[in-house]
């Protein structure tokens, strides 16, 4: 897309002449699920507000438009939305709405994007405004729509990992593999880590894991570290329904212990530096490596 390319790198130099000298370690996470129903927008918001309760400095895109549900888990009516972003009505950083825990999120918007041509303008102008905070924040997580599209397949080529999220229901895991071959035959697949929600123990939730990982190293060549695993509980609908958060609501609650794990699991994680290869090629780092050979 030259012309796409050549746009950003003009705007670039002419209205932020020092974003090209790339200082931040802001990592873009993917968050994504083969279908819906699964809690991946529900795990996604508690998974950011137990890191951000540890102290990392944490913001959540909602990038499933038309069917944006961050603001309403966490009861909050924001005044602006991703797509208000991406049309150039105010920057992200003016966007972004502050939650508990100091959590930065930005709800997806009412209306579908349905024009293809949109689709890489609004990713070429996300990668100016993600370049615009790298400096502010530690991760970014975009929760995306279930499924595969366009606009999803643009965004997640600015992605430093996949965070896969998925039920041990053979159905859910059959669309989950089926993401993954969508992506992988699409973009250049990132490091993938799997989280299996709603398992009615660990037992049953090992074993999707391996199921999936199995099927994922035999028929894509991918291989995929499971983080964690979210047991089935109560606590989770009740928080629904009070549009509060789990880990606020009910913090000793079963779900809640298991995201606790699951959050030093991440942690641990983000210490480890992306290898260099990936680094080369992936994230806003790779974006600036291919389309900004001015950058010293």
């Amino acid at each position: 897309m030259p012309d796409q390319a050549e746009s950003l790198r003009q705007l670039l130099r002419e209205e932020h002449p020092t974003v090209s000298k790339r200082s931040g370690n802001m990592r873009l996470i993917a968050v994504a699920s083969g279908k819906g129903g699964v809690g991946k927008s529900n795990i996604s918001l508690n998974l950011g507000l137990m890191l951000a309760k540890e102290g990392m400095r944490i913001a959540i895109l909602d990038g499933d438009f038309g069917f944006a549900n961050i603001d309403i888990l966490l009861g909050v009516r924001p005044h602006y939305s991703l797509l208000d972003v991406l049309e150039g009505h105010i920057s992200l950083q003016q966007a972004l709405t502050r939650g508990p825990h100091d959590l930065a999120f930005i709800s997806g918007g009412a209306k579908l994007i349905t024009d293809m041509q949109a689709h890489s303008l609004y990713g070429a102008k996300l990668t100016e405004e993600l370049l615009l905070i790298e400096d502010q924040f530690e991760r970014v997580y975009i929760d995306f729509g279930a499924g595969f599209g366009p606009f999803t397949a643009e965004l997640m080529g600015l992605c430093d990992e996949l965070l896969l999220i998925t039920t041990p229901e053979p159905t859910a895991l059959a669309d989950a593999y089926a993401l993954l071959k969508m992506v992988k035959n699409t973009i250049t697949l990132p490091p993938v880590f799997l989280l299996i929600n709603r398992a009615v123990n660990v037992v049953a939730g090992m074993d999707a894991g391996r199921k999936l990982s199995r099927v994922a190293e035999q028929f894509l060549q991918t291989q995929i570290e499971v983080i964690g695993y979210v047991l089935e509980d109560p606590a989770v609908q009740r928080a629904v329904s009070k549009q509060t958060p789990f880990v606020l609501l009910e913090p000793h609650s079963l779900a809640t212990r298991c995201l606790m794990q699951i959050t030093k699991n991440v942690r641990e994680d983000s210490f480890r530096p992306i290898a260099p290869e990936l680094e080369k090629t992936r994230g806003l780092q790779g974006f600036l490596n291919r389309f900004l050979p001015f950058r010293r």
